[in-house]
């Protein structure tokens, strides 16, 4: 699916992550039982070092409220110009009502402004931008308030060696407005043969059987894994994202007739600090231009990564940047944005309000 949009503008963007602060380090013993092979390995090649996760009371709403309260408190935007608030997630407060829901109550926000949850995981931020340049171009909205990120670290267990030093949690909040004259262009795409490949298999409503899925690998449990749990087919996913972002940036640069040297930033989401240089090798893109450190500051946002990637650029007033994900779905994709006077924030970490 290609898109262009002449209307709509990214005006700010705020992420606040979990009040859970984890440094790899500490956990030489307590997560990877003293197996300095495999934390070195981790270390150095994903690009492990500390993380910010949730504590058992706080949510994907939790932190969406500080980052929303924020950012229009930064921008100076009156909450009853807001249209719409739309939330991407993969780990909703509620099954029923949706999240945006929840969230419209706590930011008292009027009737007039709609609101609905999108099921997406890494790709998500992408989807959620696309949908909201869409209802902006149309006519239909002036002001749309955008919430993505997740508390993935919910679904694994604390001490799995494998998932649990991978994931942060964070939630970003973007404003989007009406604009007479600035281009954005998207390709997404998506492949629903490979949804057990990034899968948390059971909670759900469907009768788990191993009919279901084609791979049984999902089924092993151990005392660090239950069904329940987030399971990750991670070679395969590495594959394939490795293969169709490039794949996908080519194909956007080919789109919006854009040469890659015209742009100031290309922008990937951060599961993995080897294969952003993979990807960035493949395309032959310079290396300041493709920023590879949110995962040693927050680990794997999912979601969350680009808005935090850019919360954390030190960029000019003015920049071209493309946007690049892969993740559960599988969905992916590739958007090219040209910003004028973001508004962003450092990155914030949650704090449970005074009263």
């Amino acid at each position: 699916m290609k898109s262009s949009f002449n209307h709509t503008k990214i005006s700010g963007i705020c992420v606040c992550v979990g009040d859970q602060k984890k440094c790899i380090d500490d956990e030489l013993e307590s997560v990877f039982n003293n197996d300095i092979k495999t934390f070195k390995r981790m270390k150095k090649i994903i690009g492990l070092n500390q993380r910010y996760i949730c504590s058992k009371s706080v949510s994907v709403s939790d932190l969406a409220f500080k980052a929303a309260n924020e950012l229009l408190k930064g921008l100076n935007i009156d909450k009853s110009l807001l249209d719409a608030l739309i939330i991407v997630t993969q780990s909703p407060d509620f099954f029923m009502p949706s999240t945006a829901n929840y969230l419209h109550h706590l930011l008292n926000l009027e009737n007039k402004t709609i609101t609905f949850d999108i099921n997406q995981a890494c790709a998500g931020y992408l989807y959620g931008l696309f949908i909201a340049h869409s209802l902006i171009e149309n006519g239909a909205m002036k002001r749309i308030l955008l919430i993505c990120g997740d508390t993935l670290s919910k679904f694994i267990n604390p001490k799995n060696i494998n998932l649990a030093p991978i994931f942060g949690d964070g939630v970003s909040a973007t404003l989007l407005e009406y604009t007479d004259n600035q281009r954005a262009f998207f390709e997404l795409f998506s492949d629903g043969n490979g949804f057990d490949k990034l899968i948390i298999p059971q909670g759900g409503l469907k009768e788990i059987n191993k009919k279901v899925f084609n791979n049984q690998e999902i089924f092993k449990t151990d005392e660090f894994r239950n069904l329940n749990n987030l399971y990750m087919d991670g070679a395969n996913i590495f594959n394939m994202a490795l293969e169709k972002e490039p794949l996908s940036f080519k194909g956007l640069l080919e789109f919006s007739d854009t040469k890659k040297e015209e742009l100031d930033f290309y922008l990937f989401h951060q599961s993995n600090e080897y294969l952003v240089e993979c990807i960035r090798a493949e395309l032959d893109l310079e290396k300041e231009k493709t920023p590879n450190f949110i995962m040693s500051k927050y680990a794997n946002l999912s979601a969350c990564s680009i808005p935090a990637l850019l919360c954390e650029l030190e960029k000019k007033k003015e920049f071209k940047a493309s946007f690049s994900a892969f993740g559960a779905g599988l969905s992916w994709g590739s958007a090219l944005f040209h910003f004028k006077d973001l508004y962003t924030k450092e990155i914030l970490i949650y704090t449970k309000e005074k009263k």
